[in-house]
């Protein structure tokens, strides 16, 4: 099973340089904000002197390949995160996400899948390194920061993290019992679709507070396509088609593109480019159907 390993540092400093472009752009769309990205170099890390702003708060994204992790730093220091970031809506929670799948398209090898990401606000950057169990002298990329305006700040890209999961879990200091009300959550991932029916008041449920037998119908693998267009055709002209033949379609090549799941459709979005590969930006996320079936009096 491949690995997240230090001796990856020139695959991964050969990705960031080539995909210097893209990044800014995730982190643009991400963040709401315009951006370059340049590599500076890759090197170890070094806890005792870390970049400006690491020893306050700042965006962590968790990378998370098998059991070990890569670590996306950026401080809060730098000026670009948005105020929404630290606590975010739904609509910001889904930008954060997708930021993270972003980065990890971008950052990792192709031959190390991304089994899991997430991206969030941390209190001391220094605290969540330690917590993730990012070693001295971990494998290291630094990358450059600068706004539209005169803002700059510097990214740490670093791994393998042994204990990923625990690098946005901070300790919260206990607060005196008011009341038994139930803890909310500022997203729940099974909202989305759904927050017509959420109140402020209503408690959400995160993936992460489910039952382990729910949590492992979680890892079923289904199949996930995307479609362009459907159309119905003569048999006879399906025959006919050959190389160069072109197929006519009726939709719009503005209309956004139908994502299914084991052949039923969950969202819509369009066609984005991430680095070299295909990508689909999710743009809806599309209700279940509803069915109302006649009632109908009971014979006598």
């Amino acid at each position: 099973m491949s690995r997240l390993t230090p001796d990856l540092v020139v695959d991964i400093l050969a990705l960031c340089q080539a995909a210097a472009s893209e990044i800014a752009a995730a982190l643009g769309r991400g963040l709401d904000t315009s951006l370059q990205v340049s590599v500076t170099r890759a090197g170890t890390l070094d806890l005792t002197s870390l970049p400006e702003g690491f020893d306050g708060p700042g965006l962590v994204v968790v990378l998370k390949v098998g059991a070990e992790g890569a670590l996306f730093l950026l401080p809060e220091s730098c000026g670009f995160l948005p105020p929404w970031y630290a606590q975010p809506d739904p609509t910001g929670q889904s930008k954060l996400t997708t930021l993270a799948q972003e980065l990890g398209m971008l950052v990792i090898p192709e031959s190390l899948p991304v089994e899991d990401f997430r991206a969030g606000r941390v209190g001391n950057l220094r605290e969540a390194i330690l917590r993730s169990g990012l070693a001295e002298g971990a494998p290291s990329v630094l990358l450059a920061i600068s706004g539209a305006k005169t803002a700059q700040g510097t990214a740490v890209l670093s791994w393998p993290a042994s204990r990923p999961d625990q690098a946005l879990t901070e300790s919260k200091p206990s607060a005196p019992q008011v009341s038994a009300q139930p803890s909310t959550s500022s997203f729940s991932p099974l909202s989305i679709g759904s927050q017509k029916s959420l109140s402020p008041s209503s408690p959400t449920v995160s993936l992460r507070d489910l039952p382990p037998y729910s949590k492992s119908l979680l890892r079923i693998k289904i199949p996930v396509a995307v479609t362009l267009a459907r159309k119905k055709h003569p048999l006879g002209k399906i025959l006919d088609l050959g190389a160069g033949s072109i197929i006519h379609f009726d939709k719009s090549c503005e209309e956004p593109l139908e994502l299914e799941a084991a052949g039923y459709p969950i969202a819509l979005g369009e066609a984005v480019k991430v680095g070299e590969k295909f990508g689909l930006r999710i743009l809806r996320i599309c209700l279940p159907e509803e069915r109302i079936l006649p009632v109908k009096p009971r014979p006598r």
